[in-house]
């Protein structure tokens, strides 16, 4: 069982690596941003697992593993996960 301490620090680096993919998502290139616009347009500014599956055509356990990495922006609540579509540029 995690401690208190365990659960604020987990939180706290995810935090820090979402505001760090933030900052990049702003530099990233026109071309790149046009890509966000067309992914947000289609598919809204959140998605789930599965069809985070479907837009960048891996697996359910490689988009957990993207997920444990924090390789993009997500939100967690209880089992439903939700990922930040403008964020799926960085595992395409």
């Amino acid at each position: 069982m995690k401690t208190n301490n365990e659960w604020k620090s987990k939180h706290d680096f995810k935090l820090e690596c979402e505001e760090y993919l933030r900052k990049k998502l702003d530099g990233c290139s026109d071309f790149e941003k046009k890509l966000m616009e067309e992914l947000e347009a289609r598919y809204g500014y959140w998605v789930t697992v599965k069809t985070a599956m479907e837009i960048i055509g891996r697996s359910r356990s490689t988009i957990y593993k993207y997920k444990d990495d924090n390789s993009f922006i997500y939100k967690q609540n209880e089992r439903k996960i939700l990922i930040y579509t403008r964020s799926l540029i960085f595992v395409l």
